[in-house]
């Protein structure tokens, strides 16, 4: 297992921890009507870089599946740690928005992922 493959992904997680933890008194009233773009963007990304990682270690179907697991367990515990901050409340919409982006995301990065390691990997 390599260090430099995970750091990406607990980087970008540790990204949206720390935005959903900030108080909705701090967040531009402009993102309202683009929540669930902005949560679909965020778990695609992670998911992207999530898959790249697990795929390190595992068969590109494994990883598919522990990346789509993963980030939507880390979505729905995301989403109950908000009604902890102040102004924020859990939301099934935004959980859904989170895992249908980090679907989204893993089988956009699946497709990418062959060519990249042919590239990479003689």
């Amino acid at each position: 297992m390599k260090v430099r493959h995970w750091l990406p992904p607990l980087a970008w997680a540790g990204v949206i921890v720390f935005a959903t933890s900030v108080p909705t008194t701090m967040v531009p009233r402009q993102l309202g009507p683009f929540d669930k773009v902005a949560h679909f963007t965020m778990y695609a990304v992670l998911a992207g870089l999530l898959v790249t990682a697990v795929r390190e270690q595992r068969a590109l179907t494994k990883a598919l599946i522990v990346t789509v697991l993963g980030v939507a367990v880390f979505g729905a515990v995301d989403e109950w740690h908000q009604r902890f901050i102040p102004g924020r409340s859990t939301e099934f919409a935004d959980w859904v928005a989170d895992a249908f982006g980090g679907s989204t995301g893993a089988l956009t990065a699946s497709l990418l992922i062959p060519r990249w390691f042919k590239r990479t990997h003689p």
